[in-house]
């Protein structure tokens, strides 16, 4: 470097401009992957499940839950599945009108304006029962799902997941059932 300076090819201004040049361009750097981290933590992060309604002998309710457990408020918040999929959930005792309720889950109509962080909602979504009649849903079937957002910036979001028909208390198969204390 020495020799550079001394032979006149590079000058200590010429060092210093490179030195700034390379600082502003990892400034820059930083600034971009900055914006990008903060808006990739705070965003709107929207799920779907299904979880039990009631459960008795005879027969489990089922509800869809869509959830923002992210720190924005989502708009236009929508669950989609194909056509097949919703076909492949629909048990052998659903009705046409069931039938239509569970894919009306799944379109336009049932857009979701909007979706506070923290918040949860549930629509009804069929049941699994021992008897034939009571099977809306194929329990144990699970599909691919997408859920669309978009954040109040107007920003876009699509996250893809498995929608399972199961129960989500004792997911394993089994639950202990409490007993009730005596009083003294």
């Amino acid at each position: 470097m020495d020799q550079l300076l001394s032979a006149g090819i590079v000058t200590a201004d010429g060092v210093r401009t490179l030195i700034s040049l390379a600082a502003l361009v990892a400034s820059l750097i930083s600034l971009y992957f900055t914006r990008r981290f903060w808006l990739q933590g705070n965003r709107p992060i929207v799920t779907a499940f299904v979880d039990e309604h009631s459960s008795g002998n005879m027969a489990t309710a089922f509800d869809l839950h869509i959830s923002n457990t992210g720190n924005r408020p989502a708009v236009d918040v929508r669950v989609e599945a194909k056509e097949s999929d919703v076909r492949r959930l629909v048990g052998e005792g659903a009705t046409k009108e069931r039938i239509d309720e569970i894919r009306g889950c799944f379109g336009r109509e049932a857009t979701v304006a909007l979706l506070r962080n923290g918040e949860e909602l549930t629509t009804a979504f069929g049941s699994y029962g021992v008897t034939v009649d009571r099977r809306v849903l194929n329990y144990g079937v699970s599909i691919p799902i997408t859920v669309r957002n978009k954040d109040l910036d107007g920003r876009t979001y699509r996250a893809r997941m498995p929608l399972k028909i199961f129960a989500r208390t004792g997911f394993g198969g089994s639950v202990w059932i409490k007993r009730k204390r005596e009083s003294s």
